[in-house]
């Protein structure tokens, strides 16, 4: 149970990684508003701490899944 066929881990393991992930993703979207609004003119933080939030949700949304 839990696995997708790709990544074979048990349940809990799916579920704990997709609270970090979560937790990342957060993370990387309170820095990137924080960017945006604290450091006028600092296109290049925006755009990582963006891609970083993006990235983390997707792995976040793919280990839900797997569960």
């Amino acid at each position: 149970m839990g696995s997708d066929g790709l990544v074979d881990l048990d349940q809990e393991t799916w579920v704990v990684l997709a609270k970090y992930n979560l937790l990342l993703a957060t993370l990387f979207g309170v820095l990137a508003l924080v960017s945006r609004t604290a450091f006028d003119g600092n296109q290049l933080l925006l755009i990582e701490n963006g891609a970083l939030a993006l990235f983390f949700g997707a792995v976040q949304t793919y280990a839900w899944l797997s569960a």
